[in-house]
């Protein structure tokens, strides 16, 4: 059995689609899936998982980065705010706000719910904590979130490569797939080994041929030879 294979991943980012494909392929292997800090997601990677999906900006010395995706900010504030009234909402509106920070999301909104200032959050945290006395409206000229896939470039767990084909939705009879990479390499192998000794067949029976046409000849001369000198 492979040993146990562990992605991190942080608040908002869903990976269930792509964690169940991995369990499909590989039921054999022992899948660990845990949910990470924004704040651990480096020394997180730096031992206690294999990947993780994280969200930038990230120290990337000594890491590889893929890229996925990116998604909006938004500003969260009780429904009864006066922002809620702006058709769209940009950095320049929230200069005389009150604005709320933490670590726990989930804290940070209910402190907004209680109407002690507002918060600016990746669009899917808002909604992993969507409640009807709060409101969430895109911050247009904010820049966006940005989530990638990241692992060490030190030791590399052998089913990083299988769970990178899965992110990028290839399939598992694909050329890139390990175990199908590794079928059809054998099958190049035999196919090669058999076109060998078929050439080497062909040279020997050209090599008998040959060999058969010059004992001929040679007959045919020494029989000449006879003849001409009765």
């Amino acid at each position: 059995m492979a040993s146990p294979f562990t992605i991190a991943f942080p608040l908002g980012v869903t990976i269930g689609k792509w964690t169940r494909v991995f369990e499909q392929r590989h039921p054999d292997v022992e899948l660990r899936v845990v949910r990470m800090e924004l704040a651990d997601q480096r020394t997180t990677l730096d031992g206690a998982a294999d990947m993780a999906f994280v969200r930038e900006p990230l120290d990337t010395d000594g890491l590889h980065v893929i890229p996925l995706y990116e998604e909006n900010i938004v500003v969260v504030m009780h429904h009864e705010h006066l922002l809620t009234l702006e058709k769209d909402l940009h950095l320049a509106d929230l200069a005389d706000e009150t604005l709320l920070e933490g670590a726990d999301a989930e804290a940070v909104i209910r402190r907004v719910a209680a109407g002690e200032g507002i918060a600016v959050f990746p669009q899917s945290i808002a909604k992993a904590f969507r409640r009807k006395d709060v409101t969430a409206m895109k911050l247009e000229d904010a820049e966006p979130s940005r989530v990638a896939l990241a692992w060490s470039r030190g030791a590399q767990h052998p089913l990083v490569d299988e769970f990178i084909g899965i992110v990028r939705g290839r399939s598992a009879h694909s050329s890139r797939n390990p175990e199908v990479a590794a079928g059809e390499a054998a099958k190049r192998q035999e196919a090669e080994r058999k076109k060998a000794e078929r050439q080497k067949a062909k040279r020997q029976a050209s090599a008998r041929e040959a060999a058969a046409k010059r004992k001929k000849q040679g007959g045919q001369i020494r029989k000449r030879a006879r003849r001409g000198g009765a």
